[in-house]
C-alpha cells in the first residue's frame, strides 16, 4: 500500500510537471508570436519606404528624418543602448541630468549612423524571419535578413528589451555573433576612464553637430530642427 501511495503520488508530480512545462511552451509561442505581429509590420514599412524614397531621402534629409521620426525612433530604447555603451555599473550613479544627456547624445548618435548608411543603400529588403525570447521573457531577439540583387543574403540580428509597458523595443544590433555595444564599449571605457562621462557625451555631441552641421550646409534643404 506505501508503494502505491507513493507511486501515484510521482505519478501526480510528473503529471504536474508535463503540465507545467506544456503551460510554459504555450505562453512562449504566445509571446514569440506578439513579439513576431510588433515587429514584422515595422521591418516591412521600413523596408517597402526605403525601396521606393531611397533617392529622396539622399537628396532630402528633412524627408528621411520624417522617415525615421515615424518608423525607427518610436521603437528604439536609446535608454537601454547608452546603459549597454557603458555598463550599468557606470550608468546608474551618473545624475539623472547626466544620464539624460548621454543618452540624448547616444540616440543622435544612432540617428548620424541611418544618415551615413542611406548613402550606401542601393535596394537591398529586409524580411523578418524569425523571433526568440530568452527564458525570462524580458530580452528577445528580431532575426532579419538582408537581400540584395548583387550581394549574398546577410543575416542581422536586433536585440529587443520589453519595457514596463510590455512593449518590446530594439536595444542593439548583432552581425555575424558582434553587437553595437560590444564593439563601442571599449572605445567608450577608455574615454570614460581617462576623462569621464563628460567627455563622453561631448566627444558624442561634436562628431554630430558636425556631420549635421556639414549635412545641412551640404543640402540645405533641412531645418535647423533636424540638424
Amino acid at each position: 500500500m506505501y508503494f502505491n501511495g507513493l507511486k501515484s503520488q510521482l505519478l501526480c508530480a510528473v503529471a504536474m510537471l508535463c503540465l507545467m512545462v506544456s503551460i510554459a511552451s504555450a505562453n512562449q509561442v504566445d509571446e514569440k508570436s506578439l513579439l513576431l505581429q510588433q515587429f514584422e509590420p515595422i521591418i516591412s514599412a521600413v523596408s517597402k519606404q526605403l525601396l521606393s524614397q531611397h533617392e529622396n531621402f539622399k537628396k532630402n534629409p528633412k524627408a528621411y528624418q520624417a522617415f525615421l521620426d515615424q518608423h525607427v525612433s518610436p521603437h528604439w530604447d536609446a535608454s537601454s543602448t547608452a546603459r549597454a555603451l557603458i555598463g550599468g555599473a557606470n550608468f546608474k550613479p551618473l545624475k539623472a541630468k547626466i544620464q539624460q544627456q548621454l543618452i540624448e547624445a547616444v540616440d543622435k548618435t544612432l540617428v548620424r549612423y541611418a544618415f551615413e548608411g542611406i548613402d550606401f543603400y542601393s535596394g537591398q529588403q529586409f524580411q523578418l524571419i524569425d523571433v526568440a525570447i530568452s527564458d525570462s521573457g524580458r530580452m528577445g531577439w528580431v532575426q532579419v535578413v538582408m537581400k540584395s540583387k548583387i550581394l549574398p543574403d546577410l543575416n542581422l540580428d536586433i536585440l529587443v528589451k520589453r519595457n514596463k509597458m510590455g512593449k518590446w523595443k530594439a536595444v542593439d544590433v548583432r552581425f555575424k555573433g558582434i553587437t553595437y555595444a560590444a564593439v563601442k564599449k571599449y572605445q567608450f571605457k577608455k574615454i570614460l576612464e581617462k576623462q569621464g562621462v563628460g567627455a563622453l557625451i561631448a566627444s558624442l555631441n561634436k562628431k554630430n553637430n558636425k556631420f549635421f552641421g556639414e549635412l545641412c550646409v551640404v543640402k540645405d534643404k533641412v531645418d535647423k530642427q533636424s540638424c
